[in-house]
């Protein structure tokens, strides 16, 4: 390519701005170490960047990436049976949006401008707490469950509390997802998440939020559960892990 452009006018850098990656992968320290060495936060990055611009010097990645490829954590025979399957017809809905208003309408009858909140309240002292337990082993998953759904009656009548970053609460009832302890990133303003990194196929080993319609029983009001973070995680992907 020199011989196109001249020496000296070709720049290696990264594709995008660094800010919403993690800084060091170094940090941590409880990531298994075989996903680990498939990975690249920030400093990572700058390093595989440099790496090009020195000709890959002694710098090669090869050997994760060879390793990688090939690893039977990366593949889902079933996620691959799933996809191969897939007819045209089960991108569409069976019914257009005329026909499933004319249901919603005869459901729930709703005035000409219903009015609804989206959001989530900020976490509570106590539901901070009950996580930190939670993960640190010191109360059951039962005595989670029971905890978050104690909470939900309290709130109900106003929105859903907020549990898990909401990222990170999706991301760990999916599998093919790894989860950092220190990654922080910048989501917006100064709203920073620990999110989680997509290392091979992604499927659902059970229902992810059954336990969240226990709430339509504490209230006579149509209720709505919207799962935005799922979009959230799966446009992150590019941003966490190494490309091939």
């Amino acid at each position: 390519m020199e011989h196109l452009v001249g020496k000296g006018n070709i720049v290696v850098s990264t594709s995008c701005s660094l800010l919403h990656t993690a800084v060091d992968l170094a940090s941590e320290t409880k990531l298994d170490k075989e996903i680990k060495s498939w990975l690249a936060f920030a400093a990572q990055k700058v390093q595989e960047v440099n790496a090009l611009a020195k000709a890959l010097s002694g710098m090669s990645n090869a050997a994760a990436h060879s390793l990688r490829k090939f690893s039977l954590r990366v593949t889902n025979e079933n996620v691959l049976k799933a996809a191969a399957s897939l007819k045209g017809s089960d991108h569409h809905r069976a019914t257009n949006v005329s026909v499933r208003l004319v249901a919603q309408q005869k459901k729930l009858g709703l005035p000409v401008l219903p009015t609804t909140t989206i959001g989530s309240f900020p976490q509570t002292m106590d539901l901070r707490r009950v996580r930190r337990e939670f993960k640190a082993k010191k109360i059951s998953e039962d005595d989670y469950v029971k905890s978050i759904k104690e909470e939900i009656n309290k709130v109900v009548k106003l929105q859903e509390p907020e549990k898990n970053d909401i990222v990170e609460y999706f991301g760990e009832q999916l599998s093919g997802f790894a989860f950092i302890v220190n990654g922080w990133v910048q989501y917006y303003g100064s709203r920073c998440v620990k999110q989680p990194n997509i290392y091979g196929d992604v499927s659902r080993p059970k229902a992810m939020i059954v336990l969240l319609f226990m709430a339509t029983n504490q209230s006579p009001r149509p209720q709505v559960y919207l799962c935005l973070a799922r979009l959230i995680i799966f446009c992150k992907i590019d941003k966490t892990t190494t490309s091939d």
